[in-house]
């Protein structure tokens, strides 16, 4: 099993913050089953909404996505992006008021088969949790922070190795695939299975090979379905769509519309074909 690669970890500046958080820091678990990593700190003259925006901006600074978000509950989950070398690491950020103050909690979470080394994990942890503030300084970082989105850059991929990663996260949670990537950009590249009108829009498949078809097959812990891709052109690029075929190779760049657990399908939509 390989080592897990999180994050590149950068020097830790001493301050009250990052003590506390490494005097509370915990781990339970274990690679074979799942591992928490978890701490937590105080932050002086701080209430709990302006809390949840700081660690909203500091995250996405930190080039995590934020995935959900709920202000009634204090609960915030954020990932790191999968890529082709390291999985989706989820990180869950719960607050709290202690009378004038506010309690930050964290935790992340490693999927079983996963190493992480607990001293790396406090590291990535206490650093984000240092950058808390309190105070007038702290609500003007809550209110910025909580009007961050997440960043909009394309990821180009091979649309096979985008079928199979969706495919692995859906037999996992299918819930959580249109939750994590829902608005993100893709541009995939593939051959044309077949074109379609679809509304006022049209719907151009890419060819995914099924099961049975492919030269490598999944392993036993890997899904063992097909998941479909299509991208959505909007009217206003029927010129385009005229001039494909079926069987053509190309790049679509899209946004994440909507997984299907059902027909196992994904479409991006408002569509472009790359030159």
């Amino acid at each position: 099993m390989r080592i897990l690669s999180i994050i590149a970890l950068l020097g830790m500046s001493a301050s009250g913050s990052a003590s506390e958080c490494e005097t509370n820091f915990g781990k339970s678990g274990s690679a074979f089953s799942g591992t928490n990593f978890s701490s937590f700190v105080t932050v002086a003259d701080l209430d709990a909404a302006n809390a949840l925006g700081q660690m909203r901006g500091i995250l996405i600074a930190e080039k995590m996505d934020v995935l959900t978000e709920d202000a009634e509950t204090g609960t915030l989950l954020a990932e790191q992006r999968a890529t082709g070398a390291t999985r989706a690491i989820p990180t869950i950020v719960t607050v709290s008021a202690e009378g004038a103050d506010a309690r930050v909690e964290m935790l992340v979470k490693t999927e079983k088969g996963m190493f992480a080394k607990a001293e790396n994990i406090r590291s990535y942890m206490c650093e984000l949790l240092a950058k808390m503030k309190g105070g007038d300084e702290g609500r003007l970082a809550g209110a910025a922070g909580a009007q961050q989105q997440n960043q909009a850059d394309t990821t180009k991929q091979d649309v096979f190795l985008f079928s199979r990663q969706i495919a692995d996260e859906a037999n996992k949670n299918a819930v959580a695939v249109n939750a994590r990537h829902k608005g993100r950009s893709y541009a995939l590249k593939g051959r044309i299975d077949h074109i379609m009108e679809d509304g006022e829009d049209y719907n151009v498949s890419f060819e995914v090979p099924e099961i049975r078809d492919m030269l490598i097959k999944p392993l036993p812990n890997q899904a063992q379905f097909r998941v479909g891709v299509a991208c959505l052109f909007r009217p206003n690029q029927l010129a385009w769509v005229l001039t494909m075929r079926e069987g053509q190779s190309v790049t679509f760049q899209g946004t994440f519309y909507r997984y299907d657990d059902f027909k196992k399908m994904v479409w991006l939509e408002n569509c472009k074909q790359m030159r």
